[in-house]
């Protein structure tokens, strides 16, 4: 049930009492929260992320105002004239290359980058999505210029050798704090067809689509070194996912399936939306389905923490993954998923995209892509890539 009080600004906010310190809020949400650097924020802002779902909730939040901040369209997809910012941030496709160019300076794209289709990794196959193809998952990933200059410059990991190189010389994959990422999720919109009522529809050059949502990412502080980083529950990301208010089953999967929610009154996300600069633009038709910061609850190591999006994660659903309003159970966590994101230096092979739930231990194994050979073990010589699936799907 959301929080009994009514946000009128900022100072209010700060003084709330939380049962986590006050000076953690007033130091993250201080009057430049909006401006600030990625860096600055996520150092000024680890402690109240860290908190309760009652803090992480306003973090999920301050997250989605900053990356959805407004800046010129110059790729002519908008019919306002203006984009979110992480829409100009470098994509898959201009990360993982072997000479990485891409210059941040606030430019979006006129066409959509899509990206691996889980659902084919789940399958044992490795398949980039085009934008037109019926199969697409239509999820694009973008990442901000503090991601992208550790992974294609400090460490290199644009490329399978630059990430095997870097290990064999003694160093774990860090990213560094106040790197984000962001996965969209997009659908297009049918010929002759409309987008849903509120929902944010751009035309790119392959055609309209509607934004469904979107996970966010965000690296706090640093991740337990070694392979201490798949079984620790001392939280070094924060992960929350949005999604479309009207989505088909969404109110199903938050109120009943999803674990760690704490959802604001309308009255307070308008007051962040307003006091980001981003209000009226469409913003107020989505919201968080929750928060993740560790793989179990309180990190007790019984109970998995539930996070994930009813069309990103929809094979995570059951019984029916197309239909979210009939699932009785939904099985996806962000932590845990991205956590297995590793590779063996001496075998040269990346750990097969799986979808657990819970704490993970060394026996934890995936199904290898080569039927042939014997599925391969988490303890068996793998070394984490600091929860980057995006290295593994392209790093080759």
């Amino acid at each position: 049930m959301p929080r009994k009080f009514n946000l009128l600004s900022l100072s209010a906010i700060a003084a709330l009492t939380f049962s986590y310190p006050n000076w953690a809020a007033a130091e993250c949400m201080s009057s430049d929260w909006v401006t600030k650097s990625d860096e600055a924020f996520a150092a000024d802002c680890v402690d109240f992320a860290f908190g309760g779902i009652e803090q992480r909730e306003i973090m999920a939040w301050l997250f989605f105002v900053r990356t959805n901040q407004l800046v010129e369209d110059k790729g002519g997809v908008s019919d306002s004239g203006r984009v979110p910012v992480w829409m100009t941030w470098a994509t898959d496709a201009d990360t993982f290359v072997s000479r990485p160019s891409f210059t941040f300076n606030n430019t979006n794209r006129d066409d959509l980058q899509p990206v691996t289709d889980k659902q084919s990794l789940l399958a044992g196959k490795v398949l980039v999505n085009q934008p037109n193809s019926p199969n697409s998952a239509n999820e694009e990933v973008t990442r901000n210029e503090v991601a992208f200059n550790y992974i294609t410059s400090t460490a290199k990991l644009n490329t399978k050798s630059g990430v095997i190189d870097y290990l064999n010389a003694g160093n774990d994959v860090q990213m560094p704090v106040g790197s984000v990422e962001i996965k969209a999720s997009w659908l297009r919109v049918p010929d002759g067809g409309s987008a849903p009522d509120g929902a944010l529809t751009y035309n790119f050059k392959s055609g309209a689509y509607w934004f469904r949502g979107m996970h966010i990412m965000a690296k706090m502080q640093p991740a337990p070194t070694g392979t201490d980083l798949f079984y620790s529950e001392n939280p070094s990301w924060f992960w929350t996912t949005f999604e479309f208010n009207n989505n088909p089953g969404i109110a199903h999967v938050r109120e009943n399936l999803i674990t760690q929610r704490a959802p604001l009154l309308l009255t307070e996300i308008a007051a962040f939306l307003q006091q980001g600069g981003v209000s009226g633009f469409g913003f107020e038709n989505y919201a968080p389905n929750g928060t993740q910061i560790r793989y179990t609850v309180d990190g007790a190591g019984e109970t998995p923490v539930i996070l994930g999006h009813t069309d990103m994660e929809d094979f995570a659903g059951a019984p029916n993954t197309a239909q979210p309003r009939y699932w009785t159970h939904f099985e996806a966590s962000c932590h845990a998923c991205h956590a297995t994101a590793a590779i063996n230096p001496k075998t040269k092979t990346y750990f097969p995209f799986t979808v657990p739930t819970g704490a993970l231990t060394p026996e934890y194994n995936g199904v290898n892509p080569d039927p042939s050979k014997p599925n391969l073990v988490l303890g068996d010589g793998f070394k984490p890539l600091d929860f980057m699936w995006p290295i593994v799907f392209h790093a080759k």
